[in-house]
């Protein structure tokens, strides 16, 4: 009789192929036999080393500068993959859609539409953790637009996106000339997924506007760090834009009272008694900012987020008026967003959601008597389309 084979056990399988007590290949979630059943696949527990658990959105991106291989995801089943996975034609599905419709609303970032269509869809072929962003974000935009099978898409987007941040972790401190590019391209489209207004997925319950854009301002700060740690390979890249090299040709498009605004609101910083030196500085760099978006690449919009301050989003967080009053001329800025699929009424819901809460500290601060203050929120109100009682 033949001695046995030695092998080595591995403890470092999903909890699924342990459960059945067959061999995983140990590179989920998913591993290549959950994903064969269409079954879920975690990990309880992982050597040191190998990929962590799904991370929170990070507030910032350090890096290392150490070079990381790519890891290629399949999109061919193997031989021993059934050619009618659900998991897979689902996949499929959404890569098709993000190929067709999806990358549509990131046009504002870019005049070439090449650049999210077909660049993106090629860099997620040599990255997983892009690959499954855009299926996320593909789901998501289902979602959106098909209310009787919403709740099962957005199952699926959150499934997707917390993969994404799991697989993105070891290349967000890992940055590479190589990967630079895919790792900028996730981080904007996390930030466009938590963008999403409430209302846009029907019978799905998120974070009120006011507390998502928390986490964007957080996540935004993380994506300018980014920014800066990647500029000298970005420049050379589809991104050079970003950086003045290659100035999109799609711009803002507001009404001229949005500087009749702009000045309303400086006079109202500078007249706010309750205003410490400090405070006015910083919503007076914020206003200065504001008006500076309003004008050339829709992409700017977004960039105020940066642009605002990390004091200024202590002062959101405190609820300070002032800062809520400048919030809500920004939300103008970002309804004129609305033709793309993930901004729809972004900017009116979170007015309406602000304006709540500026009312009520307003009352109790004083700043609502100011010369000026009613005609500032009524102003914005009427230009988000949130009319009188909501």
């Amino acid at each position: 009789m033949a001695p046995r084979r030695p092998h080595n056990k591995s403890r470092n399988g999903c909890d699924t192929c342990k459960q059945r007590r067959v061999k995983c290949d140990e590179r989920g979630p998913p591993c290549q036999r959950c994903l064969t059943r269409g079954a879920q696949c975690r990990y309880s527990t992982r050597a040191t080393g190998d990929s962590p658990q799904s991370p929170a959105i990070p507030s910032g991106l350090e890096s290392t500068h150490a070079h990381t291989p790519p890891h290629s995801p399949s999109l061919v089943p193997s031989p021993d993959q059934s050619s009618k996975s659900p998991v897979r034609l689902l996949e499929l599905e959404l890569l098709h859609r993000y190929s067709t419709k999806t990358y549509k609303g990131f046009a504002l970032l870019s005049s070439d539409e090449e650049l999210w269509q077909s660049f993106a869809v090629k860099e997620a072929l040599k990255f997983e953790f892009l690959m499954k962003e855009i299926f996320a974000l593909a789901a998501l935009h289902k979602a959106t637009e098909i209310p009787e099978s919403a709740s099962e898409y957005i199952n699926y987007a959150l499934e997707w996106k917390n993969e994404a941040l799991a697989l993105a972790h070891n290349a967000l401190q890992n940055i590479n000339q190589g990967n630079s590019g895919a790792v900028f391209m996730f981080s904007i489209m996390t930030m466009i997924f938590a963008i999403v207004p409430p209302l846009s997925v029907p019978g799905i319950t998120f974070r009120s506007p006011l507390e998502n854009l928390l986490v964007l301002f957080e996540f935004q700060k993380g994506t300018a760090s980014l920014a800066g740690i990647c500029r000298h390979w970005l420049e050379t890249s589809p991104f050079g834009w970003i950086f003045g090299l290659k100035p999109p040709d799609n711009t803002v498009r507001v009404n001229e009272n949005f500087d009749i605004a702009i000045t309303r609101l400086k006079e109202l910083n500078a007249s706010y008694t309750e205003n410490p030196p400090t405070d006015s500085v910083v919503y007076s760099n914020a206003i200065n900012s504001l008006s500076f978006c309003s004008v050339g690449s829709r992409g700017r919009v977004l960039a105020w987020l940066t642009m605002a301050g990390q004091d200024f989003l202590s002062k959101l967080k405190e609820e300070e008026p002032m800062a809520l009053l400048i919030l809500i001329h920004w939300a103008v800025l970002l309804e004129s967003l609305n033709d793309l699929w993930w901004a729809k009424n972004a900017g009116k819901r979170l007015v309406e959601d602000v304006v709540v809460v500026l009312e009520k500290v307003a009352f109790s601060s004083g700043a609502r008597r100011l010369p000026g203050w009613a005609e500032a929120v009524g102003w914005a109100r009427w230009e988000a389309g949130v009319r009188a009682g909501g």
